[in-house]
């Protein structure tokens, strides 16, 4: 191990969104703040989209080359990677690298609404968070800000209860031609007797040139990654806090949590340098404060595997053995069609509009609350460009024969997909393999999962709504591709793992993220959420990062 132990203020592993977002306002008020990032630095653009252009197959890695084996933190896929106890798969997958899973998301900034933070009180369902949406409002907004979120104000103020108090820093990106297609296709449209409208989808990409980044030029491919840099991504706060004078540390996975055996505060964190030559350097690092950003799946995963005879028996935080526990998603499925007329698709966003009808209800104690995500991706996993020329080919079309027939059907391909809530269960976890190890020596992460009939009954209610759309745009049963029964997709939405509450007994930090075992330890993220309800987690993570890292500062002027 190298002699050397750096000393800082506040120490992050991870440069997420969260782990960014806190550097940042803390390098700003002049903290020493070192992160550690297990992955690679975040790469030139323009060679990650060449990458992702000349892919064979193009999935949310496929700009990543270098989060992909033989690297020895390559990005987890969920049907390859992870050690799956079942009975159901763990369908969702993350990018250790800087700037984290934002690199590849959609980009869809919903607020969670009132009673997504009650569910236990409003439904019987679930639990209650330890904080509602009126604590969080405010930083709803500031995260809007730093996030750059585009959106219509007018629009959302009280969607569900959810009142806004400040308006989004841009206007709503424009709507695609499907999607006021749609639009007017459902008006009047009721279903389980509620109106259904299409309404503006909020979402971390300008509408106008904002924060150094320029407006979206509607490149379609903002999953996997955005050519342009008009999305979002947590290395524009990653860059804001190494300019603000915080420290960042590439390919350095943080190996262990030790901690004070007499005070049971976290004194150091042990880390490995890596390079590709293979080469190792063992390192440790001390802070006042410490900060795990590290991701749903990566957080629990160390503070299991920092298990200490004397102090951590079970693991960092883990005295109510819940860490690991309550592993969420939002479980999706699609309906896809080839309509009557065309769509266009593929000139914008992927998705600029959905039906937020259904995010709350009574009906959530029965069925999970799902929402509606008007695709503008054609068919989407479903039947890409790629495969419907495979298909018109094999049919034995070329020529001009081929064009007009494969321009024909991609104008008209149109699909919706829908997001269900899972309700927390402390058999879905995250929990240590006893089987081959890590290239770092370090247990792997395996995952228990199992579908429930909340969500099953939620899934027939999406795909009867969108049949009942669908009807409206006079589409042929013929030319309708359904879900089939019982089956879902990941959103790549990885939720829980370290819920937060007020019981030391049944959650692991407190409403501020702040470990109920260490005072000095803050863990954040997704993990954190005690239920996942209908919106795109990224926003409320950044929201509560905002919210954490103004505790953090008020504990280091207080000397804390």
């Amino acid at each position: 191990m190298s002699d050397d132990l750096d000393r800082c203020d506040v120490a992050i592993v991870g440069a997420g969104v969260a782990g960014a977002l806190i550097a940042y306002r803390l390098a700003a008020a002049n903290y020493r703040v070192v992160m550690l990032e297990a992955g690679p630095a975040g790469g030139n653009r323009q060679d990650l989209v060449a990458d992702y252009s000349l892919a064979a197959i193009k999935t949310p890695r496929s700009p990543y080359a270098d989060n992909r084996p033989p690297s020895p933190v390559w990005s987890p896929d969920s049907e390859k990677d992870y050690i799956q106890l079942g009975p159901s798969p763990f369908k969702s997958t993350y990018l250790r690298r800087v700037g984290g899973s934002t690199w590849h998301m959609l980009g869809n900034m919903p607020r969670h609404v009132p009673a997504d933070f009650r569910l236990a009180t409003s439904y019987g369902v679930g639990v209650d968070w330890p904080i509602d949406y009126d604590d969080l409002e405010p930083w709803y907004c500031e995260a809007e800000t730093e996030l750059g979120v585009a959106g219509d104000h007018a629009e959302l103020n009280g969607l569900h209860g959810a009142h806004r108090s400040r308006a989004f820093p841009m206007s709503k990106i424009w709507p695609a031609y499907g999607d006021i297609v749609v639009a007017k296709a459902v008006e009047g449209l009721t279903f389980e007797g509620a109106d259904v409208r299409v309404s503006t989808t909020p979402q971390a990409r300008n509408s106008r040139p904002y924060d150094g980044r320029p407006a979206c030029a509607g490149n379609s491919s903002c999953v996997p990654i955005c050519p342009i840099g008009a999305k979002y991504d947590a290395t524009v706060h990653v860059s804001k806090a190494t300019t603000a004078g915080a420290v960042l540390r590439t390919q350095a996975v943080v190996t262990r949590i030790k901690l004070d055996s007499m005070t049971r505060r976290v004194s150091a964190l042990r880390y490995t340098r890596w390079d590709e030559q293979g080469r190792r350097d063992e390192r440790r690092l001390q802070a006042v404060i410490y900060v795990i950003a590290a991701h749903a799946i990566e957080t629990p995963r160390l503070l299991l595997i920092s298990s200490d005879s004397d102090a951590a028996p079970t693991g960092v935080a883990n005295g109510s053995g819940q860490v690991g526990r309550n592993l969420m998603d939002h479980l999706q499925g699609q309906m896809a069609a080839v309509v009557p007329q065309p769509l266009f698709p593929y000139r914008g966003p992927p998705t600029t509009v959905g039906v937020d009808t259904f995010r709350d209800g009574t009906f959530r104690a029965s069925h999970a609350a799902f929402r509606l995500s008007i695709g503008n991706d054609g068919m989407g996993r479903v039947e890409t460009p790629f495969a419907a020329l495979e298909q018109k080919l094999v049919d034995g079309l070329i020529g001009s024969r081929l064009r007009v027939a494969l321009g024909d059907r991609l104008i008209r391909q149109f699909r919706i997909s829908y997001s269900t809530e899972m309700l927390p269960s402390a058999d879905n976890r995250v929990t240590l393999a006893d089987a081959v190890p890590d290239s770092f020596g370090m247990p792997r992460a395996q995952l228990s999962l199992h579908l429930e009939d909340y969500n099953r009954l939620a899934f027939e209610k999406a795909a009867a709504l969108i049949s009942s759309i669908f009807d409206r745009l006079e589409i042929p049963d013929s030319d309708r591709k359904p879900q089939p029964k019982d089956t879902y997709s990941g959103a790549g939405h990885i939720i829980g793992t370290t819920r937060m509450g007020t019981d030391a007994g049944s959650s692991v930090v407190n409403q501020h993220c702040r470990a109920h075992e260490h005072d000095n330890l803050f863990i954040v993220g997704a993990s954190t959420f005690p239920t996942g309800g209908t919106a795109n987690p990224t926003l409320t993570v950044a929201a509560l990062a905002l919210r954490a890292a103004s505790k953090i500062s008020s504990l280091l002027q207080r000397g804390s």
